[in-house]
């Protein structure tokens, strides 16, 4: 068995306490061996000595087998995170303070249900948000996707340790389902243990914040729904809403995303929407007016355009022609009959 470290995330030195909220909340549905476990985890948390999971065993007579299996227990209950190594061996346990959102779930927000489902591997009990429960070969697959390869290796260095698969489920939450791009992770992970969130759990809480946040903007719903879009953007998408409601107003805007809608398919509306408006930008288009200006400008030019065609082509044939004729009336036929013996 390797040997295990023991961490908090906030601790007070030679006091042991149980918490209100876990006598509360926790004790009536935990077992004799969960119990222990997350006692002897509280007790030991000042010793700073390293144990391994025979030490747990070995104090209250279970096996092994019994401390696993009550550790990943408290692990669900996001009351700890477990930490592994390259050969999955458990290195680390870190206690979690509790707090009120263990407790008292927030009520799902009717704009963020996402509809019953049959799938098993979907879980939408935590606040509204779809939250995906990643299988094995979920993260076989994401392995190949050079996006999730970097997030994971961002959240890594800023952690300084190898993830749990507790830590690697929030994080995969995270990048699908919350749709956050390595640069966004990476500025999230930067602002969380810069505000001394240096947990995962704590860090997912951020993320669905800022989440929420975006799709309860009006501004940014109502270019969403321009773009014929449910839901909040990306933090990517949200850089190109960002970006576009800092120079026009938001009535240009949401012409030029339902200009968009119309053009082309959901998954390439924002970057032609966003073509719309550098090609606005080069005009010197500022104002709804301009606009209408210009569509007018557009509409004259492809009614105009057959018929300078047509006369374009038309001059062209002549041309042609009177080429032809030029040089079919410039030989002596008479001569050429002469030189070939035909007369």
């Amino acid at each position: 068995m390797s040997i295990i470290k023991l961490y908090a995330e906030d601790y007070d030195p030679g006091v042991t306490l149980i918490s209100n909220a876990f006598i509360d909340y926790f004790l009536k549905d935990a077992n004799d061996a969960q119990l222990k476990v997350y006692l002897y985890l509280v007790r030991h948390i000042s010793n700073h000595k390293p144990f391994d999971i025979s030490n747990i065993a070995d104090e209250y007579n279970h096996t092994e087998t019994d401390v696993i299996r009550s550790l990943k227990y408290w692990e669900q209950k996001q009351l700890i995170s477990l930490e592994y190594d390259a050969r999955n061996n458990l290195t680390g346990i870190e206690l979690h303070t509790i707090d009120e959102d263990m407790i008292n779930p927030r009520e799902p927000i009717h704009m963020f249900a996402v509809p019953s489902s049959d799938k098993e591997n979907e879980n939408t009990d935590n606040a509204g948000f779809k939250e995906t429960k990643f299988s094995a070969s979920d993260f076989v697959e994401l392995s190949k996707d050079s996006d999730w390869v970097s997030v994971r290796s961002i959240a890594e260095c800023y952690l300084s340790r190898t993830l749990s698969a507790n830590d690697l489920q929030i994080l995969a939450h995270i990048y699908k389902d919350l749709e956050f791009q390595p640069c966004d992770v990476d500025r999230l992970m930067e602002k969380c243990l810069t505000d001394g969130k240096k947990t995962m759990r704590l860090i997912k809480k951020a993320a669905e914040e800022e989440y929420t946040a975006n799709i309860t903007n009006p501004a940014i719903n109502a270019v969403m729904n321009a773009l014929g879009r449910n839901g909040a953007p990306s933090p990517a998408e949200l850089s190109y809403i960002d970006k576009w409601l800092s120079v026009m107003s938001l009535e240009m805007v949401l012409e030029g995303c339902r200009k968009a809608s119309l053009a082309v398919s959901a998954s390439q509306r924002f970057k032609y929407a966003n073509g719309i408006f550098q090609n606005w930008e080069t005009k010197g288009i500022k104002t709804i007016e301009d606009i209408a200006k210009d569509d007018e400008n557009h509409r004259q030019s492809k009614e105009t355009a057959p018929k300078k065609q047509a006369a374009a082509c038309k001059a062209s044939t002549s041309s042609t022609y009177k080429k032809v004729t030029q040089y079919e009336t410039d030989y002596d036929f008479e001569e050429l009959e002469r030189q070939y013996g035909l007369r």
